[in-house]
């Protein structure tokens, strides 16, 4: 009987139940001992039109590589969707000698764990560094449709996208409904090289039983736009908060409940207090604002850039987010 997992670490993740998912490694063995050429992660390298090295064969699923979007680099990218997509590409090409051009893969992918799906496109930030692309993300928090009505549940969702282009190259979501449809909605977008400014703009479907008049998209962008102007620069959940001023303009009764991780002497004002308050507080020291999830954080943020704070940042997805990265990091350390 499982009772969890032990990690190259020596940490152990505590479970009664292991769920294997593994998938099937593509065997480029018969692509070499036929001479043809493999790409720099070990698949067999093709062109827009899914030949190889020799015209006359052709290669499409998880055994080759292909353009990565976001990164412009060639990889494997083991995924039905791209697989089926070139197949169809290479049959058409070979029988009548002409086709679109296979497009470049984002990696888009879903999985259901129990109530929750968590799905995602493109790069994370680790990725994305990996790859040389120089980045920044935002975490929102936000119902998958207007909160008023029922069954509203939470979507927590990471936007990545590049420093100085505002190139979107990646997200990833979690929560119990909606997901899928804000991770295609993103995807898209980043088949045709939207900024986190484009995403702004999107026109998305809008009724309460279906969304909000500011999707979580919406929020991301926005939130992501705001980072690039200047005036609503986030700082990462898991940041090193030490040496810095941080305001929780959270309750008290929100912070007893989920307190601040690894955050020493922050000082609790909340939000409608913040003005009156204001001599408690040093306008000269680097400052970070966070609430729950974000939005009271941004909103005091405002108010102290307005009053002439000199360095505010809002940490993104609040003390929510922090936990969660806090945790996780602690336990995969």
């Amino acid at each position: 009987r499982a009772t969890g997992v032990e990690l190259q670490s020596g940490n152990v993740l505590d479970g009664s139940l292991v769920i294997l998912g593994l998938g099937v490694r593509a065997n480029t063995q018969l692509a070499k001992d036929a001479g043809l050429t493999l790409g720099a992660t070990g698949g067999i390298l093709v062109n827009e039109f899914q030949q190889t090295s020799d015209p006359e064969i052709y290669a499409a699923g998880d055994v080759c590589e292909y353009l990565h979007g976001p990164s412009n680099i060639r990889m494997r990218v083991p995924l039905a969707g791209p697989a089926n997509r070139a197949g169809r590409l290479a049959g058409q090409h070979a029988a009548v000698g002409n086709c679109q051009a296979m497009a470049p893969v984002q990696g888009t992918a879903i999985v259901r764990l129990f109530e929750l799906t968590a799905a995602m496109t493109g790069v994370t930030v680790g990725n994305a560094e990996r790859c040389g692309l120089t980045v920044q993300s935002v975490t929102v928090i936000a119902g998958q449709h207007a909160g008023y009505f029922p069954g509203a549940t939470p979507i927590t969702l990471k936007l990545v996208f590049e420093i100085g282009t505002g190139r979107v190259v990646g997200a990833q979501a979690i929560g119990k409904d909606g997901v899928d449809k804000r991770i295609d909605v993103i995807a898209t977008a980043m088949q045709f090289g939207a900024t986190v400014h484009d995403l702004g703009t999107l026109d998305l479907a809008y009724a309460p039983p279906y969304g909000s008049a500011k999707d979580p998209v919406h929020q991301a962008a926005f939130t992501a736009s705001n980072h690039l102007s200047g005036w609503g620069l986030v700082i990462d959940a898991d940041a090193d908060l030490s040496g810095m001023q941080v305001i929780d303009v959270r309750t008290p009764g929100e912070v007893e409940r989920v307190p601040l991780l690894e955050c020493d002497g922050a000082v609790n004002i909340q939000v409608d207090e913040l003005r009156s308050r204001l001599t408690e507080l040093d306008d000269t020291r680097p400052t970070v604002v966070t609430c729950g999830v974000g939005i009271r954080g941004h909103v005091a943020q405002q108010i102290l850039n307005q009053l002439g704070f000199e360095n505010v940042r809002n940490l993104s997805g609040g003390a929510t987010q922090r936990t969660r990265a806090i945790r996780a990091k602690r336990e995969l350390s």
